[in-house]
């Protein structure tokens, strides 16, 4: 009797202590995005030219357009990275990463699941951006800052990762431009502007009904 209940008591501790271990750890915890997801390879929106070449060495090419009425200065690096520069700040301000080899927080790389992605950054529904589909997750830190994960159409699989300071909608260039009023400055030297005739992006094929307008997030 005195052993069975001795080893009642055991299961009941073992129990106990799974339960503990289960709590403590971190899967355990709720799936977020958290503030070093908005950055690649320790760059972070908001760094400079001198911090990004440091780790990406010099850009093979560079040209200048506007999207959602900022004006963007993307440059191409080796190995697949686009990092796009607000002109009128010289602050990174948008992060194209199409390296097959890279790997976010968790894991996460070029034909990452769904399911993956969701147990990294939360649960989240896919959306239809420019006939693109995308899991969208903001900084907790900062509401303009997201991160895009663009999948395949076909088998959900991730292709591209964007992170981005540039407003989504009208109604965050709306906002930014009350927070930020700087970014949406038009540059002293007038000829890149007069560059930009042929480089703005074109949303006139778009639906009405679009509501979100981004350039470059396709392979």
């Amino acid at each position: 009797m005195k052993q069975e209940l001795l080893r009642q008591g055991m299961r009941m501790v073992l129990v106990l202590m799974a339960a503990v271990v289960m709590l403590i750890s971190p899967e355990a915890e709720a799936a977020k995005p958290v503030a070093a997801d908005f950055a690649c390879r320790q760059v972070s929106l908001g760094a400079d030219k001198d911090a990004v070449e440091k780790v990406f060495g010099k850009p093979v090419y560079d040209r200048t357009v506007r999207i959602q009425d900022v004006l963007v200065k993307e440059c191409d690096y080796a190995d697949d990275y686009t990092i796009g520069y607000s002109v009128a700040t010289g602050e990174v301000i948008d992060i194209i990463v199409k390296n097959k080899q890279y790997e976010a927080r968790g894991g996460v790389r070029y034909g990452a699941t769904p399911a993956l992605i969701q147990k990294v950054y939360g649960k989240q529904k896919a959306q239809n951006i420019m006939g693109n589909k995308f899991y969208v997750y903001d900084n907790p830190k900062n509401k303009f800052q997201h991160l895009m994960l663009q999948v395949n159409m076909d088998n959900d699989s991730l292709v591209v990762m964007r992170i981005t300071g540039l407003p989504m909608n009208d109604e965050e260039i709306e906002a930014l431009m009350q927070e930020r009023p700087e970014l949406f400055e038009e540059p002293e030297d007038k000829s890149v502007s007069l560059n930009m005739a042929g480089k703005e992006i074109d949303m006139s094929d778009l639906p009405a009904a679009q509501p979100v307008k981004l350039g470059g997030l396709t392979e």
